[in-house]
């Protein structure tokens, strides 16, 4: 019986943090589960990273969107697995630890050692997120329930750039990627890491115009260059970029792999609370970073509680923190 290493990721994210795993786990025989929908800039960024990795097998798992679909996922699923289930599992590392399709996943899986790969920011409100369920979660989840899901809550080991309180934790700090890294050139300008706050609701349009002027106000005569997210509308970013006047570029690769294998680099990069914030300096050190906090009012009040633990925990890893 083969012994197998499992990933079961749902971002490029994950697939980067996969790989920093498995230089330092030193694991073989390692099984990629992609779970992917629609958005196929995402699915495209994922598949940019599987070169890095001799995989041994990379199965595509569609996450289920219409309901019908979800009725059949944990049947669906069972086939999905069957190959593995078959042989002994040593590690099982997971991307995503809100979602009841993959917690379903884990459970149908689950060995003694199971890893959580950072997923960003969420990383660090992971105690509110197991602690607070609302309503509409439980009822879910009983649904869910009736439906075959397994959704025992797991024990995660964390593999995190973060400090995570009364978690056992170990340190990634991306040894893998680094190795890619040569002298780069430092040109005079700030990339402004974008994020879909309008298109998720957390911000409205008007706010993020009137925020986004006084972040250009800020660097001045500075050369202003808006990254933008995978989520966001380009044509709403086109007009901001034409009544602003800044550039705006849309990369193929998540930007951490896209700044390792750029000759130049900005002298500054920005952004409100992207976590590729916390992860670029791994890689490029010659740069400064900040982020900038808007006023609560300027943000949907369900998410204030969130992004306040967000900026509290870039005050702790010790990035500048500009007030709007």
């Amino acid at each position: 019986m083969k012994i197998y290493n499992v990933f079961i990721v749902a971002g490029p994210l994950h697939i980067m943090n996969s790989i920093e795993a498995i230089e330092y786990f030193k694991t073989k025989n390692n099984i990629l589960l992609i779970l992917y929908t629609d958005n196929k800039k995402q699915l495209n960024q994922m598949k940019k990273l599987l070169k890095f990795i001799d995989w041994h097998r990379i199965e595509y798992i569609p996450l289920p969107q219409k309901s019908i679909d979800k009725i059949i996922f944990s049947k669906n699923i069972y086939h999905s697995l069957k190959f593995i289930k078959k042989n002994k599992i040593d590690k099982l590392f997971v991307g995503e630890y809100r979602s009841d399709h993959v917690n379903h996943i884990v459970n149908s899986l689950k060995d003694e050692e199971v890893y959580l790969l950072d997923d960003g920011l969420a990383q660090i409100d992971y105690h509110k997120e197991m602690a607070w369920q609302p309503y509409r979660v439980k009822v879910r989840r009983l649904i869910y329930s009736f439906l075959l899901y397994k959704l025992n809550r797991i024990k995660y080991t964390f593999f995190t750039v973060f400090d995570i309180d009364n978690e056992k934790v170990i340190k990634n700090n991306y040894s893998f990627f680094k190795r890619y890294i040569d002298k780069k050139d430092i040109t005079q300008s700030v990339y402004f890491i974008g994020q879909p706050l309008v298109e998720l609701g957390i911000m409205s349009e008007d706010n993020y115009k009137n925020e986004l002027t006084k972040i250009i106000s800020f660097y001045g005569k500075k050369k202003f260059v808006y990254i933008l997210h995978r989520r966001q509308d380009e044509k709403y970013i086109r007009k901001l970029s034409i009544k602003l006047k800044f550039e705006y570029r849309e990369f193929e690769n998540m930007i951490e792999l896209e700044m390792i294998n750029s000759k130049t680099v900005p002298s500054d990069f920005a952004t409100f609370y992207s976590t590729a914030i916390v992860t670029l300096p791994q890689f490029i050190e010659e740069s400064k970073y900040r982020v900038f906090r808007s006023q609560n009012r300027c943000f949907n009040k369900k998410f204030i509680d969130n992004i306040l633990t967000s900026y509290k925990e870039f005050e702790k890893i010790g990035l500048r923190v500009e007030l709007l």
